[in-house]
């Protein structure tokens, strides 16, 4: 008989094996620096608890597991902890009997506000059979950076070859001999470098940015100045930004602060994939007044331009914040398929039940673990 109950440390060698199973090509990027700073390291777990549900068979194995990856969380004028629904997977042979359902509903009990973004369509069944509500969609964006030989020769040979895997591969073949590949994406790439100059601004002489290794106490001064301008949104101070960006493992970050004047007006975090990840650029996250266009522009050309630099093949972003979407419309991002977060809070409260009023959120790529390594995306 199985059964479902909160993980302790104890239980952390057959987590571990569990994950080994369960996550069987990347599972060495889960354990154990990952699970560590996750779930054991975090600063703004509640209490000694793991936020780690199991279902365990009787002879001990784990079979399937929920996890809760907990964030401070502002909604209205008050700062609370979320729990978003992280990790859940059950091993194919317990699927159909009940387990995932108690899973999740441990997990959703075991937090005061309990959210998902990235989900299964079996997942998000459960969440909305336990109470979550759908909240806005947060739209993700895509930019062209370069074309690739390897791209090029890709699309053409698979209009070419109208199915036909022996006619691909001799095309394929010519197309690289005859260095058409080459030539064919450096003359693409012309045009591309053409567009950047249109559409991407001149910086604001009046902005300066600079890079940082850590978010110090200056950075709280911003989060002062511009979180009221949003209803529910992630507590974005220093403990934060350098829990999530600077003691992550694995994610390498770029950070940048945007000052005027010497005053802090936003930050802004990027990052390239590396291996196993594809050669893209992701623009995780970015923070300043809504109203202020000038260093939103400034902040989000100069991403851009440094992923361009670094020779990544597409840029990635995503936000829910009006005031960012058309900067990147702008600056050539075109929408494409977004996340669907679910909420669920067991107090009831007015707060909270506003919550759910659309705009009501600030959500983008460095919220829940929508930005892990190695799933750049």
């Amino acid at each position: 008989m199985v059964i479902v109950k909160r993980a302790t440390l104890d239980d952390k060698p057959v987590i571990f094996k569990f994950i080994q199973i369960a996550y069987e090509n990347r599972w060495q990027y889960k354990i154990p620096e990952r699970w560590q700073w996750e779930f054991v390291e975090n600063p703004f777990l509640p209490d000694q608890l793991l936020p780690v549900w199991i279902a365990v068979e009787e002879d001990g194995r784990v079979v399937g597991q929920t996890c809760a990856l907990v964030e401070p969380l502002k909604i209205g004028d008050e700062i609370h902890r979320v729990g978003w629904s992280v990790d859940t997977f059950l091993l194919p042979k317990y699927r159909g009997q009940g387990i995932g359902f108690q899973l999740q509903k441990a997990n959703d009990e075991g937090n005061e506000i309990f959210m998902s973004l990235s989900m299964s369509k079996a997942n998000r069944r459960i969440k909305a059979g336990l109470g979550s509500v759908p909240i806005d969609p947060v739209p993700a964006y895509t930019r062209l950076a370069r074309y690739t030989p390897e791209s090029i020769c890709a699309a053409i040979a698979d209009r070419l070859s109208r199915g036909n895997d022996t006619l691909k591969r001799i095309i394929t073949s010519l197309f690289h001999l005859l260095f058409l590949d080459r030539l064919f994406s450096g003359l693409l790439n012309i045009r591309v470098r053409s567009e950047d100059r249109r559409q991407l601004p001149q910086p604001d002489e009046s902005i300066a940015l600079s890079r940082i290794d850590i978010f110090d106490q200056e950075i709280n001064l911003l989060w002062e100045k511009v979180s009221p301008k949003f209803y529910a949104i992630v507590k974005r101070d220093d403990v934060y930004l350098n829990w999530k960006y600077v003691q992550q493992p694995y994610a390498d970050y770029f950070k940048y602060i945007a000052r005027r004047n010497g005053e802090i007006c936003g930050y802004i975090i990027f990052r390239q994939g590396k291996p196993p990840e594809r050669n893209i650029g992701v623009i995780v996250d970015i923070l300043a007044l809504p109203e202020d266009e000038s260093t939103i522009r400034s902040m989000l050309s100069f991403a851009v331009l440094q992923l361009i630099q670094l020779k990544v093949k597409d840029i990635h972003a995503a936000s829910t914040v009006p005031a960012y979407q058309r900067q990147l419309l702008k600056m050539g991002f075109k929408e494409a398929k977004g996340a669907y977060p679910m909420f669920h809070y067991r107090k009831d409260s007015p707060v909270y039940k506003a919550a759910e009023e659309p705009g009501s959120w600030f959500l983008g790529k460095g919220d829940h673990d929508w930005d892990q390594y190695p799933l750049a995306r």
